[in-house]
Order: structure tokens, then C-alpha cells, then sequence
């Protein structure tokens, strides 16, 4: 408020120049932040299911122990906090196989999470599906434990993105195996 000399106060006016400038850099800031955002989440989607501790003791009773300390190893040789240690014994977070009528190849399910039905796991169960998985190579089931272990250390499933992402629907199962710098990046950014 200006006081002019009479003492009557008036409204000062705002110049529409500067409106219509600042209207275009609030507009600027909104996209890029809009387009960035996208874009990370395109390279990682957090599942808050994951452990709350990327150190781990797994059970394999998967049987096929080549596809299990292949995709063990997979995800223990990045360069992430992730260790998995294989244990015998039952009360650990496990791999196993089975026969199921539905059409998923892997099935991850998290365990003693912090809150009631949410909240980062204690431990998780995994589960291969050898009705999909009966007729393919020990790459494919690769892939697909390697998927699920994914799911453990905090990242979520990325639909179709495009992205080389061991958590990618749409990646070659028969070539992608072990994780990729997205993962890796996803993982540290989740530990």
C-alpha cells in the first residue's frame, strides 16, 4: 500500500509483465521437476516390502542349487550393502518352487513387516513357479529369482519402462540376469 501525499492510502499495481514472467518460471520449475521425477521414477520404483536389512540369511529349497547360487551371486557381487547368506535350517526367509495354476513365474512375499500389513519385511518367501518355468533354460529361471531378490532389497516392479532393469516386465529373460546399474543405484538409494 502506497500513501499518496494526502495521506489516502492506495493499492499499489503490479506490472502484468512481471506476472506473465513469473507465471512462465513457476511453469518452467513445475515441468522440469515434473519430467525429472518421471524420470527417476522410470530407473526405480521403491517397494516398501523390501527387508529393512539388506543383509540376509536364505534357505534354498529350490532344489536346482545352480539357478539359486547364480542369482545369489548375481546380487551379492554388485556394488551394493547386499549380502545374502545361505543357511540351513527353517525360520529363515526361503526360495522355493512349486506347482501353481496361475501364470506368474515368481512370487515374492514379504514377512514380519514393521507395521501390520506394511512397512519394510523382516524376512520374505519366494516362490518359482515350475508349471511356467518347467520348459526353460536355467538363464530364464535366472532371471526370474534374480526379479524376486530384487523385491527383497526395496525395489518394485518397473511395467515397461524401457529402462535396462532386472525389474523391467519386458526384459529377455534369456539375457538379462543379474542386476543393472538402475537396480544398483535403486538399491543403494533404498539402503
Amino acid at each position: 500500500i502506497n500513501t499518496l501525499r494526502g495521506g489516502n492510502p492506495t493499492k499499489k499495481m503490479i506490472d502484468p509483465k512481471k506476472i506473465k514472467k513469473l507465471s512462465k518460471n513457476l511453469l518452467s520449475v513445475i515441468l522440469f521437476f515434473s519430467f525429472s521425477m518421471v524420470a527417476y521414477a522410470a530407473t526405480y520404483i521403491y517397494y516398501d516390502g523390501g527387508l529393512k536389512n539388506a543383509v540376509v540369511e536364505v534357505e534354498n529349497r529350490l532344489g536346482n542349487s545352480t539357478v539359486y547360487s547364480n542369482s545369489t551371486s548375481a546380487w551379492n557381487n554388485t556394488n551394493t550393502p547386499v549380502s545374502i547368506k545361505t543357511v540351513a535350517g527353517s525360520g529363515h526367509s526361503y526360495v522355493s518352487s512349486g506347482t501353481y495354476s496361475d501364470t506368474w513365474y515368481g512370487l515374492y512375499t514379504p514377512k514380519e513387516r514393521q507395521y501390520i500389513v506394511a512397512g519394510r519385511a523382516g524376512k520374505f518367501t519366494i516362490e518359482l513357479n515350475r508349471n511356467e518355468l518347467v520348459s526353460k533354460s536355467n538363464v530364464f529361471w535366472q532371471s526370474v529369482l534374480v526379479h524376486e531378490l530384487g523385491h527383497a532389497f526395496c525395489l518394485d516392479d518397473n511395467p515397461s519402462s524401457g529402462d535396462a532393469s532386472i525389474m523391467n516386465y519386458d526384459r529377455n529373460r534369456n539375457t538379462l540376469i543379474r542386476p543393472t546399474s538402475h537396480d544398483v543405484a535403486g538399491v543403494n538409494y533404498a539402503y
